[in-house]
């Protein structure tokens, strides 16, 4: 009786890090008096008046989250130097 084969298939790890931040400084058509808003959702859902020092604590964590693209392209990177020095 033949054994069955076992093929062994390495599955790319996925990965995906987005980031969003609008702001934008909007003049309300009746009073006049402008307002600062932001948002971090792709699809605005949570737009909002921000003070000033709030719109900085969301570009600090914006800056942050900065540090995920990096690591994704240093895991590429190496992914990519692991393949050819391999094929090498």
């Amino acid at each position: 009786m033949d054994k069955p084969q076992s093929i062994c298939t390495t599955t790319p790890i996925e990965r995906a890090v987005s980031l969003t931040l609008e702001a934008e400084v909007m003049t309300d058509a009746d009073t006049g008096i402008p307002s600062l808003i932001a948002s971090t959702d792709p699809q605005l859902h949570d737009l909002a008046d921000v003070s000033p020092a709030r719109l900085r604590e969301m570009v600090a964590a914006a800056r942050a989250r900065l540090v995920e693209f990096e690591r994704l392209a240093d895991e590429h990177e190496a992914r990519v130097l692991g393949r050819l020095e391999v094929a090498a």
